[in-house]
């Protein structure tokens, strides 16, 4: 049984050169795809905004509405303190 050995290796050693040329061709194809991957997510980024392209080009999207201006605080609604208010008094008609 180990005479055969030296026989037996010969064809591992064969398959595990073929293995690694492989997997450095798997690392240099996935390295190329991870950059082609970071151009497409920045161009897809881009509009008139932070481009060259003028603003037609950015198709029918809708820009973000910007937050209303916040109501002044510490100020009560309404007229002087002191003032008499006037009320409307009902009518029959």
């Amino acid at each position: 049984m180990l005479n055969n050995l030296p026989n037996e290796i010969a064809p591992l050693k064969a398959i595990i050169h073929e293995v690694c040329g492989e997997n450095e061709r798997l690392k240099a194809e996935n390295e190329r795809l991870k950059a082609e991957n970071a151009e497409l997510r920045r161009r897809l980024g881009l509009d008139s905004s932070n481009s060259h392209k003028p603003p037609s080009s950015d198709g029918l999207k809708k820009k973000p509405i910007k937050p209303a201006l916040p109501k002044a605080e510490g100020r009560n609604k309404g007229g002087q303190k002191g003032h008499e208010r006037n009320k409307k008094t009902r009518t029959l008609y």
